[in-house]
């Protein structure tokens, strides 16, 4: 039989949990842009997974074709990647986003295929951060998501991320993220510096996690 200590005592516990899960889910996004490409014009959200704060891509950039993936992938996948913005026109074609000069920033492209197009044709290409090259982009399954990953200090207000045609398909793009980093971490002499690997030693299990 439940006692009216052992009800308050229960109840001091769930309200605990129910608040610990809102703080997780509200952290801190103070300094991110998280965009959210070919998403509508004006619209946001907030993705269910992880509870970053999502925009449309459209203040952002003027060309381009708003897409889907196709239904087929859509299950278990976070909502940033689902829509997409491809480039049929022009070589090269950038965003341009505000953002605090001098700051250290992880800058995330993430790509994820999905047939939009419907023609499971695996494209490649070049992504750059302003006039450098940043990485090629390379296609290999249509199904799984392939991000690219940068840390960079930028010397002025505003930074452009480009995708350019190569010649070997069109080139598109899902979510643009930046996040702000302390500045005395990854410290690097010049340049910027590429992710080769992310990996949680001494995991007993395979569970992917943000």
């Amino acid at each position: 039989m439940l006692t009216m200590e052992s009800f308050k005592n229960f109840i001091l516990a769930f309200l605990g949990g129910f608040v610990l899960i809102h703080l997780v889910n509200a952290q801190d996004q103070a300094g991110f842009i998280s965009i959210s490409c070919g998403s509508p014009e004006n619209s946001s959200f907030s993705e269910a997974v992880t509870g970053i704060n999502y925009i449309s891509d459209a203040a952002f950039i003027n060309t381009g074709i708003s897409q889907n993936i196709s239904t087929v992938y859509m299950a278990g996948l976070q909502q940033q990647a689902r829509d997409l913005r491809s480039f049929p026109q022009g070589i090269r074609n950038c965003y341009n986003i505000n953002i605090m000069q001098g700051t250290k920033y992880l800058i995330r492209g993430t790509f994820f295929y999905g047939n939009y197009d419907g023609l499971s044709k695996l494209p490649q290409f070049d992504l750059h951060l302003g006039v450098n090259k940043w990485d090629t982009v390379k296609i290999e399954n249509v199904s799984v998501v392939v991000i690219k990953e940068l840390i960079h200090v930028p010397s002025q207000n505003y930074l452009q991320v480009c995708l350019v045609n190569t010649g070997l398909g069109m080139p598109f793009i899902s979510a643009i993220e930046l996040r702000p980093l302390n500045n005395k971490t990854y410290v690097t002499i010049s340049g910027s510096l590429a992710l080769f690997g992310r990996y949680d030693l001494g995991s007993l299990s395979r569970t992917v996690y943000r």
